[in-house]
């Protein structure tokens, strides 16, 4: 299994690759301390967790590029395959005046369509002042839904106070394994590997496991016209 984090952060030691570090790191200790039960699926993988971060930083100009002539390069493309291929997703950025930085925004407004369909992704961001903890909620959040992706219930969000302050103080320790956890069970029991096809999994009778295609209800192809609609 393996997740990928994509940081929009400005420098190299930014909180947001810190936070999404972080992240990762809770992760693996999780996915190490889980205990072995018996699964459905007799073919689920053991291997352990792979992680990478990516850090949008070092491919703003190739961002401005793709925006202005609707070509993305090579190296973009190659991110693109990373996150689809990818079992789950942690998107990381800082808050700047009330939003998250329009780097993330550029990068996810050209993202193929429906990319991201059936991954889980986790959103974190940094900020200032817990008054930005909401920012990836109310901008990132639709953009996810729109591209197809699980956006986890639970974000994560450090301000500045949160680097300093002793963790009871901060609680930011329990929000991250709070949020791991979800992906962690969202990603297990999605029964998919990286690079399957993407597809929700449930469970039918007698405790069985099902795979449930998903549909898009923007295909073209099962849209009645709207001439048709009107009778004409």
């Amino acid at each position: 299994m393996k997740i990928t984090a994509l940081t929009a952060s400005l420098s190299e030691s930014s909180t947001s690759n810190r936070l999404a570090q972080r992240i990762l790191d809770a992760a693996k200790q999780a996915a190490e301390a889980a205990p072995e039960t018996a699964t459905a699926d007799p073919q689920a993988s053991t291997a352990p967790l792979e992680t990478e971060i990516i850090n949008l930083r070092e491919f703003s100009h190739q961002l401005v590029d793709s925006m202005l002539t609707g070509v993305p390069s090579d190296e973009l493309d190659e991110v693109y395959a990373k996150l689809r291929t990818s079992d789950a997703v942690v998107l990381a950025a800082p808050v700047y005046n009330a939003a998250p930085i329009g780097l993330l925004t550029m990068f996810l407004q050209l993202f193929p369509e429906a990319g991201l369909r059936g991954i889980p992704v986790l959103l974190a961001s940094t900020g200032g002042t817990v008054r930005h903890s909401l920012a990836m909620d109310q901008h990132i959040r639709p953009l996810i839904a729109y591209l197809k992706g699980l956006a986890l219930p639970t974000t994560v969000f450090a301000a500045t106070d949160d680097w300093g302050l002793p963790e009871e103080q901060t609680g930011m320790r329990k929000r991250i394994e709070a949020a791991v956890e979800e992906l962690l069970e969202l990603t297990s029991g999605s029964g998919q590997g990286a690079g399957n096809s993407r597809g929700a999994s449930t469970s039918g009778a007698h405790g069985t496991s099902r795979r449930v295609e998903p549909v898009d209800e923007f295909d073209p192809n099962t849209i009645t016209p709207f001439d048709q609609l009107l009778g004409r």
